[in-house]
């Protein structure tokens, strides 16, 4: 076959020569079953032919002394779904990431670019889902993950069947001298270890009456799962008076746990009696 001779304008009662025909008109786009039915008819193939293989849906042109596939000198598009991403798989090769979801942020994971949910620094995370009822003479917040920096605990509408005081204890430990809580104007003080007098900590310094329940507690517990250090709880209460349930006792309040094993459970209970009432809410925080 005669190489290209580019392109020419024929003018009325030419005569069309098979040189002609061979030059201009054969140097279209051919198509072929494949490559194998393209390189049966074209024998000499001449740079800048150019055929198409249905079989692989792909246009090949000659460079002189190969067949090469044009599309690889582009780029295919692989995106299927409005909002789809391209990014660069194996170095050169286009491949897709499908849109992520609502909320969620471009990261990457193993060298790839994903959709992940972002972690939110400082965002509470609810643990114990829709809370821990509080009932008979204790309940246990278990199964507390140690992937968050501190805990947030939250009571609300505590009441005992007799007036008390509401109390904490960190992986089921009831050993003796090994908790310390302190209050109000003793803040500041300077303690020796054996300030540590007691089995369990306390979220309020008041008891709650036993015919209301507008009572509230929130502690953080700071660095929780850090297995180096004392664990130390910070926060407030809110209880109701025994002798005038209209009398709100408020102070702030520090709990201190010699103990340096990662708090995995959270035991809750009334200094005596039983509950009649309340929940528990453990949030972790980033």
């Amino acid at each position: 076959m005669a190489a290209g001779l580019g392109f020419k304008d024929f003018t009325t009662g030419e005569v069309l020569t098979a040189a002609d025909v061979d030059g201009y008109l054969m140097q279209g786009v051919w198509v072929f079953a494949n490559a194998a039915a393209r390189d049966a008819a074209v024998t000499s193939p001449q740079e800048g032919n150019f055929a198409y293989l249905k079989d692989t849906n792909v246009t090949t042109y000659y460079t002189g002394s190969a067949w090469a596939n044009l599309d690889t000198t582009g780029m295919t598009n692989p995106m299927t779904t409005t909002g789809d991403t391209i990014y660069s798989s194996s170095g050169s090769t286009p491949a897709r990431l499908g849109i992520g979801s609502t909320g969620q942020v471009l990261t990457v994971a193993g060298g790839l670019p994903s959709w992940s949910t972002p972690a939110g620094g400082g965002a509470y995370t609810l643990i114990n889902t829709g809370g821990t009822t509080l009932t008979g003479g204790s309940v246990t917040i278990g199964s507390i993950p140690s992937t968050y920096k501190d805990l947030y605990l939250v009571v609300s509408n505590y009441k005992p069947n007799t007036a008390a005081l509401l109390q904490m204890r960190y992986n089921g430990s009831s050993t003796a001298n090994t908790y310390y809580h302190i209050q109000g104007t003793t803040f500041g003080s300077v303690v020796s270890n054996t300030a540590f007098d007691q089995a369990q900590c306390r979220l309020g310094a008041m008891e709650q009456n036993t015919s209301t329940s507008n009572s509230t507690f929130v502690h953080t517990i700071y660095d929780y799962a850090n297995t180096n250090v004392w664990k130390m709880s910070w926060g407030t209460f809110v209880t109701n008076g025994v002798s005038n349930s209209a009398q709100l006792n408020w102070a702030p309040m520090a709990n201190i746990w010699n103990g340096t094993s990662a708090i995995s459970s959270i035991d809750l209970f009334p200094y005596s009696g039983t509950f009649t009432s309340g929940t528990a809410y453990l949030y972790g925080v980033k």
